[in-house]
């Protein structure tokens, strides 16, 4: 059992230090687990060209991006491999990272299960046996942690955008984790609730790969969608049947200003804590603890 940690924060700060947390948890449940930061990969946008998709579908091959020259190839081949995933992110004006965002672009639809069961399917009636189709790892059960960490409350887009990322790929999400009012570097090592539930999160990870998927067990804080537990909905006023929809995943669903962001920011979370002195001595857990995986170059 292989867990994948994706950060995509800066090195050593506070969505690194929650991921690691996670990854440690998921260790004493027995699995194996790697680090990536995104931030050390060249990602290069989606280009929009389809070719991918015709590649599938057309040719009925493997829907291999056509960006050679970039890292896109190996963290694919990270996330093929894994059985359970932690992704962190800060939260950047209501969103995740932006890298995270060109990444989950890219594996696109080329990655949506649908999709590479379509392209399956059509090859079997096509009767093809050569060449490459769709990688048969895709179709493994897989489960995931999000954790997302802000500065304020400022956060409304921070989850579900991340959920994207494991929808098409229908990685069974089993906890979503939301901390707010952390906008110093290294902050989070003070808020031990905040330590513990992301150790707790990588360990259920780990314990839900030990069972059928069918047996997954969702353990973060409830949403308003009973499918990804999403809390964000969209009101369609001229559909009289269904109303509203959920914003992340489509399901249908019942259903401060900035500069109150800024004052929230400045009294709260970029304050320095009491105990910032503690800060180095409470780092060195952190700065140990696995090494990043790169690819060779």
């Amino acid at each position: 059992m292989k867990i994948l940690g994706i950060s995509c924060g800066r090195k050593m700060s506070n969505t690194e230090i929650l991921v690691k947390e996670a990854l440690m948890g998921a260790e004493e449940a027995g699995a194996e687990v790697e680090l990536i930061r995104l931030h050390d990969l060249k990602l290069k946008p989606c280009t929009g060209c389809n070719a991918c998709v015709v590649n599938l579908f057309e040719k009925c091959g493997p829907g291999e991006c056509t960006i050679k020259d970039d890292d896109f190839k190996f963290i694919d081949e990270k996330i093929l491999e894994c059985d359970g995933l932690i992704l962190g992110s800060p939260i950047y004006e209501k969103s995740p990272s932006g890298q995270l965002k060109i990444l989950n672009d890219r594996m696109g639809p080329s990655h949506d299960i649908a999709f590479r069961m379509i392209a399956k399917k059509m090859r079997e009636e096509r009767g093809i046996t050569t060449g490459k189709g769709p990688d048969e790892r895709s179709f493994k059960p897989r489960a995931a942690s999000l954790i997302a960490v802000g500065g304020s409350e400022w956060d409304t887009l921070a989850l579900p955008m991340m959920h994207l990322f494991a929808l098409s790929m229908q990685i069974n999400v089993v906890d979503k984790t939301l901390i707010n009012w952390v906008g110093l570097p290294g902050a989070i090592v003070f808020k031990e609730d905040a330590l513990a539930n992301a150790r707790r999160s990588g360990r259920h990870v780990a314990e839900t790969l030990k069972k059928p998927i069918e047996e997954a067990k969702y353990i973060g804080e409830e949403g308003l969608c009973p499918l990804c537990h999403s809390k964000l909905v969209e009101v369609r006023d001229d559909n009289k049947t269904f109303p509203a929809i959920c914003g992340t995943c489509g399901s249908h669903v019942l259903v401060s200003g900035k500069f109150e962001h800024a004052a929230e920011l400045k009294e709260v979370s970029l304050k320095p804590n009491p105990k910032q002195h503690e800060l180095p001595e409470r780092l060195k857990k952190y700065q140990s603890y696995l090494t990043y995986s790169k690819p060779e170059r």
